[in-house]
């Protein structure tokens, strides 16, 4: 074969290889307007600082993002309310992730407001305010107690944790800190970031890479701003999460965080509520620890042991307890191991109320 011969096949082969890319990219173009939302496109070629209900933040990993449905403008669930709390007006503050947010119900039925309308019946002028982000550990509610909810002069602080501690309490490498759990520095805005910006060049790579599943380095995980930051090298296995959460010192964080928010409340006049956990392990739902029915049991334990914590914190430092673990018993009030219905919502709401009223009316 002639050297002329060989160049003209390696030109040819070259040309079609363009030739087919070109086509295959108006394809992919094609199928993704047509296939797409916006939503997903824009998620897959911008480094955005929102994530559906969730926003980028300075001191945390990541907040609320307000305007999201029925997030205000500051940053909570619910209807707006003014920093500046108005002459004449009390106001409530309740601290926690995904349970105290009220997944799955409306922000009218999450325990926050029921509990606000509990208060606004007997005492009249009560504003809300509804700390709950899904996600959140007790390390993070403390950042957000002190930064963001102090300032708008909260009156009654009711606090609820304990459900997402489980993770950093049975993850390897434990550090009081949690940066064995969720890594330090994480900012979900430059997840994927080489592959993003190929993806606005090329949406024929954007398929290669993301559709029904992760190729070629994409991680769908780093994307949710709840799953993207988890050191997901430290998860541990059944046999080691036991192990792990035997050893009282994983506790010290939790401990530590409660006594915090509790005293700095205090130490402002502020009231506090500190609530227990209601767990159904039969019912687990949880991508951070490996599915494993062994698990669920170890888990109720853990939960329990740090409901006690939280009493003996509570009685110790001279807050009100409201023990809504209580709710578990009913297994019908859950939708999944920790997450409530409606009605569940109102009875936590009136066991938080039972255990305020004394408080108030002392005060």
């Amino acid at each position: 074969m002639s050297r002329h011969s060989v160049a003209d096949r390696l030109r040819l082969s070259v040309i079609s290889l363009v030739v087919t890319l070109v086509l295959g990219e108006i394809v992919a173009r094609i199928w993704v307007a047509a296939r797409w939302p916006a939503e997903r496109i824009e998620q897959l070629t911008t480094h955005t600082s929102t994530r559906g209900r969730f926003a980028s933040h300075p001191y945390l990993p990541f907040a609320l993002a307000p305007g999201f449905e029925d997030i205000n403008s500051l940053g909570y669930r619910g209807p707006e309310i003014a920093r500046l709390k108005p002459a004449g007006v009390r106001r409530l503050a309740c601290i926690g992730a995904s349970t105290t947010y009220g997944l799955n119900v409306s922000a009218e039925e999450a325990n926050p407001a029921r509990l606000g309308e509990l208060l606004k019946q007997k005492y009249g002028a009560w504003e809300v305010i509804n700390a709950g982000v899904p996600g959140w550990m007790s390390t993070e509610s403390l950042v957000d107690l002190e930064l963001r909810v102090l300032p708008l002069q909260p009156d009654v602080v009711v606090i609820l944790q304990g459900r997402n501690e489980l993770f950093p309490q049975a993850y390897n490498g434990f550090q009081p800190d949690y940066s064995h759990f969720r890594r330090p520095g994480f900012n979900y805005t430059v997840s994927n970031y080489g592959h993003k910006e190929l993806f606005r060049w090329s949406h024929l790579a954007m398929l290669a890479c993301t559709l029904r599943g992760e190729r070629f380095g994409w991680s769908e995980k780093a994307e949710h701003p709840l799953y993207g930051g988890i050191v997901w090298e430290n998860r541990p296995t059944t046999d080691e999460a036991e192990r792990n959460l035997q050893d009282p010192a994983r506790m010290s964080t939790l401990r530590s965080d409660l006594e915090s928010m509790i005293e700095v409340c205090k130490a402002r006049g502020i009231l506090v509520v500190v609530c227990t956990i209601a767990f159904r392990p039969e019912k687990l739902a949880m991508d951070e620890l490996a599915p494993d029915p062994r698990i669920a049991p170890v888990l109720a334990q853990q939960v329990e042991r740090n409901n006690q914590l939280a009493r003996e914190v509570a009685a110790r430092l001279g807050a009100a307890l409201a023990d809504t673990a209580r709710l578990g018993e009913r297994p019908e009030l859950f939708t999944d191991d920790c997450h409530m219905t409606a009605e569940a919502h109102q009875l936590f709401a009136q066991i938080a109320y039972d255990a305020l009223l004394p408080l108030l009316e002392a005060h």
